[in-house]
């Protein structure tokens, strides 16, 4: 079992979801839950891009929730139309990013190598970058499930390796089996396990020993009934969280389970 001390990364991941004002009213809620919980491990929440400047005001002054984008360009600056680049969102007070989830990936098409930049320039931002691996449910019935987590940590992190080093901690990966994101369908604590370990040994062969700086988070249909059991395990350092994370309740449920 984990030491109490350990804090972990829990990240609310709105995607296209809310209004202004409903987004308003869930951070207001989920910042005065944690502070009756006294929630202590660290907080993300990743609105939509539009609502940044919404929502930071309103946990300027908390001390363990952060603000997060869901995506960044993976050009610094120039003629890219509806882009948007990591200065930009820096200069929104954002200081994490999710990279290649999967519904970049299998939506709208973003390649590994397209990653691979975006992990870059992330990376040159000194941004906390949150990078989204898994494999589809064909993939894992053809036992590829290794071989894909493989290519997709190696493809994204190796380009940037010497610039990544320097800021471990920094590096955030999340591991979200494509088959269990929004479909109710789970990993079990089993297959959790065995692909976190795995993780922490690939980036262990990519870093070397200061690897372990770096937080391994679950994504994938994670509740307030199943977080205890998911958060518990070792290798699990956080969750992404999606449609639980847009109720406050149950998104600081999730939060209080560890």
């Amino acid at each position: 079992k984990p030491s109490r001390m350990k804090t972990y990364l829990i990240a609310a991941n709105w995607k296209q979801n809310g209004t202004s004002k409903t987004l308003y009213n869930l951070t207001k809620n989920i910042i005065s839950l944690a502070k009756k919980r006294k929630i202590r491990h660290k907080i993300v929440l990743f609105p939509p891009a539009v609502y940044l400047s919404n929502i930071f005001p309103l946990i300027r002054k908390t001390k363990n929730i952060f603000l997060g984008a869901q995506n960044i360009s993976p050009y610094s600056e120039g003629a890219f139309t509806g882009e948007i680049s990591a200065k930009m969102i820096k200069e929104v007070n954002c200081n994490h990013v999710i990279i290649g989830h999967s519904e970049r990936r299998h939506i709208f098409g973003e390649t590994d190598k397209v990653i691979s930049s975006k992990v870059s320039v992330s990376a040159g931002m000194k941004l906390n970058t949150i990078l989204c691996i898994g494999e589809t449910n064909s993939e894992r019935r053809k036992k590829r499930t290794k071989s894909v987590i493989s290519r997709q940590l190696k493809t994204s992190l190796l380009p940037s390796c010497n610039v990544l080093r320097k800021n471990l901690q920094k590096l955030i990966i999340a591991y979200e089996p494509v088959w269990a994101i929004g479909t109710g369908k789970n990993a079990t604590t089993a297959q959790i396990l065995d692909v976190h370990t795995y993780v922490r040994k690939t980036l262990s062969n990519i870093f070397g020993k200061n690897s372990s700086k770096i937080k391994i988070l679950y994504g994938g249909s994670v509740n307030n009934k199943n977080a205890k059991s998911i958060l518990e395990l070792d290798d699990v350092d956080g969750a992404l969280v999606g449609g639980a994370s847009l109720k406050a309740k149950k998104f600081i449920e999730i939060c209080s389970s560890i």
